[in-house]
């Protein structure tokens, strides 16, 4: 839409095509945000003071977060079943 007087666009043309803008980049912001979610990550062994013996009667295998057989939901690589760290949780 063009203001007939001088050919600049009119003050709703001008708002349509910001708000559609908007959106884009808003949508673009939502993708970027979903694929590096912290969620997603996990944490470093060394950050959660992660060892292959247990503590006490604490150990991976016995932890919420363990998943056999030798993997966990919240710490990355490999974890050993009688091993532990910080974000040990136990079973319910």
């Amino acid at each position: 839409m063009t203001d007939s007087t001088n050919n600049k666009p009119t003050d709703a043309a001008r708002r349509l095509f910001l708000g559609r803008a908007a959106l884009v980049v808003a949508g673009g912001v939502t993708v970027a945000l979903a694929a590096s979610s912290p969620a997603a990550a996990k944490a470093k062994q060394t950050a959660v003071k992660y060892q292959t013996t247990p503590k006490g009667k604490a150990a991976c295998g016995n932890c919420a977060q363990f998943i056999a057989p030798k993997s966990c939901k919240v710490v990355d690589g490999d974890v050993v079943p009688t091993g532990w760290c910080l974000m040990y949780a136990p079973k319910t």
